[in-house]
């Protein structure tokens, strides 16, 4: 699953890692893996693109959804339906919410900041499984954030074992953001002792 879908890159990725592996399987494995996929994206264009990406990477009914995410409740999240067992996202950075989004969420978790919000919504959708994982591209403020941010990643540390921080290299978004960013690899389970950090140049 990806939250922020954008382009799909991140699902048409997925899509062919996994068809190398089924294709080593049955044709039954194979047919599984274009239906596993899904996403949603909130704006039109990027919705419109990814759908022809996925089109024509050889999905021919894309699992993309046209909405936000983050209009969901926390307990609406953490329906069976709505979890996966791997999201890998590169949510929006820098953004608002508007306040009836925020309400989405745990009271003393609100806040109008998107990768914020987007940081609960991926734990929240993560299947309680102990093979359930995620890979999401933050800022790099969000490992020093105080307040709501520490609150939050007080959570991720409770329930989830952070195991791995990747730092991209500088400007690897240029031009469109020039914001600093990491990748944050998590599983469900308990916290591992060690967290492995590095830096890509």
């Amino acid at each position: 699953m990806d939250p922020a879908v954008g382009t799909a890159g991140f699902l048409v990725e997925a899509y062919e890692h996994l068809m190398k592996e089924a294709r080593q399987g049955s044709a039954h494995d194979v047919e599984r893996v274009a239906p596993s996929l899904r996403g949603t994206e909130k704006k039109p264009m990027p919705f419109l693109l990814a759908q022809m990406n996925m089109l024509l990477h050889r999905i021919d009914d894309p699992q993309i959804t046209r909405g936000n995410s983050l209009e969901h409740t926390v307990a609406e999240m953490r329906r069976p339906a709505a979890q996966a067992d791997v999201i890998l996202t590169n949510p929006p950075f820098g953004g608002e919410e508007e306040k009836s989004v925020q309400e989405n969420f745990p009271t003393e978790l609100r806040t109008a900041e998107t990768v914020w919000l987007f940081l609960q919504a991926v734990m929240a959708r993560l299947r309680p499984t102990s093979n359930a994982r995620c890979a999401i591209v933050v800022p790099n403020s969000v490992l020093f954030d105080q307040g709501v941010g520490a609150r939050i990643k007080k959570q991720l540390m409770e329930d989830f074992n952070l195991h791995t921080v990747l730092r991209l290299p500088n400007g690897v978004f240029a031009p469109y953001t020039i914001i600093p960013a990491n990748v944050l690899f998590f599983e469900r389970g308990e916290q591992q002792e060690d967290v492995w950090f590095y830096e890509h140049p």
